[in-house]
């Protein structure tokens, strides 16, 4: 019976130790790097209390982008991670409503000059950089406004952006936000702890992870449309006494 040599096992190089040894040292690098940026670029954030629904509810996990808003400014709409200033141990989440240069008042009896038999409702009316007539900021993620209407620190705002008696203008300041909540009537936002410093955003939040049914993006945000211009009826004696001066002039232009 023949038998068959089994040649030895080479011995290891140390050529093949360092090679090894290199080989794990660059997953570990490639490791830390990837974990370098995502914590980075990406925040966890879980949704504590009722003052975004019905966009965001208690208990969602969002993801935040910490790295875009150091190249770009908040933009109006985006929901943001931020330190309020008065309480820097917590996150708050918000929606951008104001936006430096901005001229911004809240009117809580606010009437549509188009439609002027509409009911009054609460309406946010921007001068957006400060230029031009006044928009009505229009948001389609708000509650129902039919069953839950806005009523709660409906006017607005005074130098530091919290609530006042009265519709109340006011210019929003270089690297100040006005942020809101999108449940109005159970919000602390802007309208009781003030604008917001640039500094104190964190970050945007980017996507809903959980729960899983609702995982995706977080909706539209809001538009802008001019404010109509309400054309006043004149007094009955004063549009009479206008017309008889107008026949007035036809007749001496005639003569004439």
């Amino acid at each position: 019976m023949s038998q068959v040599a089994v040649p030895p096992t080479p011995p290891k190089t140390k050529r093949g130790r360092r090679t090894l040894v290199r080989d794990i040292i660059e997953v570990l690098l490639l490791a830390g790097a990837i974990y370098l940026v995502i914590a980075f670029a990406l925040q966890t954030v879980r949704v504590e209390g009722e003052s975004m629904v019905p966009t965001l509810q208690n208990g969602d996990l969002l993801f935040a982008n910490k790295i875009s808003y150091h190249f770009h400014g908040p933009d109006r709409g985006d929901i943001v991670v931020l330190i309020p200033p008065e309480s820097p141990s917590r996150d708050f989440i918000k929606r951008v409503i104001g936006l430096p240069g901005d001229i911004i008042k809240i009117d809580g009896r606010y009437v549509d000059p188009k439609n002027p038999n509409a009911p009054p409702h609460t309406a946010i009316l921007l001068k957006v950089g400060g230029q031009g007539g006044w928009q009505v900021l229009n948001e389609p993620y708000l509650p129902d406004q039919k069953k839950d209407p806005w009523t709660e620190m409906s006017n607005c705002c005074d130098s530091s952006g919290r609530a006042t008696a009265v519709p109340t203008e006011l210019t929003i300041p270089k690297d100040q936000y006005f942020v809101m909540g999108d449940n109005r009537n159970f919000s602390s936002d802007s309208r009781s702890i003030g604008l917001i410093p640039r500094n104190n955003i964190i970050g945007k939040a980017w996507i809903r992870i959980w729960p899983f049914s609702h995982f995706g993006f977080l909706g539209s945000g809001p538009t802008l449309t001019a404010a109509g211009s309400l054309v006043l009826a004149l007094p009955l004696p004063l549009a009479r006494r206008r017309k008889q001066i107008s026949a007035f002039l036809r007749q001496r232009t005639r003569a004439a």
